[in-house]
């Protein structure tokens, strides 16, 4: 039946705000939290954030309970993903913390906000998001060379800010559906700045769409429909649709579970290539070859043989394997001009081969390496780190954080992780916001 899904979804996004979220879903919200904030921090100083704050009108990012949410959200969103290091959501192959938290952060004013009903929104924008597109959407769409956040990104930031705004089912509906009029994303962005623009637009017309719908805008509900309008868009031969969501669907077998977290600052696929190459060790003057074995859609998408930039080094496997296996840890500090054009970089990514193989997941990988005598050495991964099912630790994650946040933060660095991991306490979101403030007056004085 027509607009089955649009129902389905503005019943959901109306209850939400009364939803008791269970400890392993309200855990999972906090960790994407204290993720997204840590990468948007650091990110906040990259180029493309600085030029996009220039252009929105603002200082610092993240920003917090803006005057023009919109313009914020598009600073926030660019500077969380401005270094692909954020979490990912696997089956879609999506960044929706990075949209999110950026919409979410920039309508919520600190001094009225209650970070409860911050994380029930956030959880609920995911939930729809991600059940809309099922395990097909996100994958069909990276190979039809759109960008899954930038067109996901859209749903996932209006039905968040649907539920943060209170709104009732029939608007909340037409939120999702504007949002999908506007969805928009390409994967020929990869390696510019163009890509982490991309997620903050997504952000910020999320908003747009829920704050049209609040007053009257409303868009065809059957644009949702499992092979409606916004599907047929994007992928055009019929391979993939929309779910058809069931009663009940929504809120059960929560979708947020399935975050991957990033211990590398570069695109997902190539993760389990480095957990290979960090296995192996020997005298890397005596390497001859390295045969890099990996899905075949890996291959497509880091389509950097030879980058000549630090952005597109982020998608080079050729890059990040020789980088690994000269022993650097790729967080976000070991994608620079010095380290790409480092000697023995180079003498590695010149002996690299890139070996695409039917039949092998997205998320494991072997590294084979031949040396001058004749001997070869093999590291393997059968399931990338920060995988659900090979997750980082609360530590890791705090030391991700630390490591990302300390050169803003300074002192305040633990104070603003507690305030962040305990964010659904009394005052926290004001606590953040003033962190964040103090941190930003420190910088400009």
């Amino acid at each position: 039946m027509s607009g089955v899904n649009a129902g389905r979804v503005g019943a959901f996004l109306t209850s939400a705000p009364e939803l008791t979220l269970p400890e392993t879903v309200r855990d999972a919200a906090l960790r994407c939290l204290v993720d997204w904030m840590g990468v948007a921090i650091a990110g906040s100083h990259e180029s493309v954030t600085q030029a996009v704050l220039r252009y929105a009108g603002y200082e610092r990012a993240p920003v917090h309970g803006a005057a023009d949410a919109e313009k914020a959200a598009l600073a926030n969103g660019t500077a969380a993903h401005a270094l692909d290091f954020d979490d990912t959501h696997i089956p879609t192959d999506s960044h929706f913390s990075a949209v999110i938290w950026a919409a979410l952060l920039a309508v919520a004013r600190p001094e009225d906000s209650d970070g409860g009903r911050l994380l029930q929104a956030f959880v609920a924008g995911y939930e729809v998001a991600a059940k809309l597109a099922g395990r097909r959407v996100g994958f069909s769409l990276q190979f039809r060379w759109f960008h899954p956040s930038g067109v996901l990104g859209h749903l996932a930031a209006a039905a968040a800010v649907a539920v943060y705004r209170r709104l009732d089912a029939e608007q909340a509906a037409h939120a999702v559906a504007l949002a999908a009029t506007q969805a928009a994303g390409l994967r020929g962005t990869l390696g510019s700045m163009a890509k982490p623009v991309q997620v903050g637009r997504a952000a910020m017309n999320g908003i747009a769409c829920a704050r049209m719908a609040a007053v009257g805008v409303e868009a065809g509900f059957d644009i949702l429909d499992p092979e409606g309008g916004f599907i047929n868009a994007f992928v055009q031969d019929g391979t993939a649709q929309l779910a058809a969501l069931e009663e009940g669907e929504l809120g059960a077998d929560w979708a947020v579970l399935r975050t991957s977290f990033k211990p590398y600052a570069c695109l997902h696929g190539i993760h389990p290539s480095i957990d290979a190459a960090r296995e192996i060790t020997v005298d890397l003057k005596n390497v001859v070859a390295v045969r890099v074995h990996v899905a075949p859609g890996v291959k497509q998408v880091a389509k950097f043989s030879v980058p000549e930039t630090p952005l597109q080094a982020k998608f080079s496997v050729e890059y990040c394997v020789a980088a690994a296996l000269t022993g650097q840890q790729l967080g976000a500090a070991d994608f620079t001009e010095a380290l790409l054009r480092a000697p023995e970089v180079q003498r590695l990514m010149e002996r690299i081969e890139v070996v695409p193989e039917a039949g092998r997941k997205m998320l494991d990988s072997a590294v084979d390496v031949e040396l001058t005598d004749g001997t070869r050495v093999r590291g393997e991964t059968a399931l990338s780190r920060g995988h659900p099912g090979n997750p980082l630790s609360w530590e890791e994650l705090e030391a991700k954080f630390v490591d990302l946040s300390t050169p803003v933060l300074h002192e305040q660095t633990a104070v603003l992780f507690a305030a962040l991991r305990n964010f659904d306490y009394p005052d926290a979101v004001r606590q953040v916001a003033v962190l964040l403030e103090a941190s930003q007056k420190r910088l400009d004085g």
